[in-house]
C-alpha cells in the first residue's frame, strides 16, 4: 500500500483517536457498555489497520514482540495480584 497516499494519511490520522477511544471504553466501562474485552478489540482493530495500510515490518517496529510479551506478562501479574489480594 505504498502508492495509496490518501489511505496512509487518513490511517495515520485515525489510529491515534481509535486507540484513545479504546482507552475511554476501558476506563468508563463501569458507567455503560464496555470494558476490557471491548477495549481490546478496538485496540487490536487499530493495530490491524496499521498493519494493513503500512506493512507488517512497520507494525513489528511499532509493536514489537518483546513489547507485546512484556504487556502480556504485566497483565498476568496484575491479574494474579488482584486475585491474591482480594481475600484479604
Amino acid at each position: 500500500m505504498t502508492h495509496y497516499l490518501i489511505l496512509r494519511v487518513i490511517a495515520k490520522l485515525m489510529i491515534g483517536p481509535i486507540m484513545l477511544f479504546a482507552l475511554y471504553v476501558q476506563f468508563h466501562g463501569d458507567f455503560g457498555p464496555g470494558g476490557g474485552f471491548q477495549a481490546g478489540v478496538i485496540f487490536a482493530a487499530a493495530l490491524i489497520l496499521y498493519g494493513l495500510i503500512y506493512d507488517l515490518t512497520a507494525l513489528r517496529r511499532f509493536a514489537s514482540l518483546e513489547l507485546l510479551c512484556s504487556v502480556m506478562a504485566a497483565g498476568w501479574l496484575l491479574y494474579i495480584g488482584v486475585g491474591s489480594l482480594s481475600p484479604l
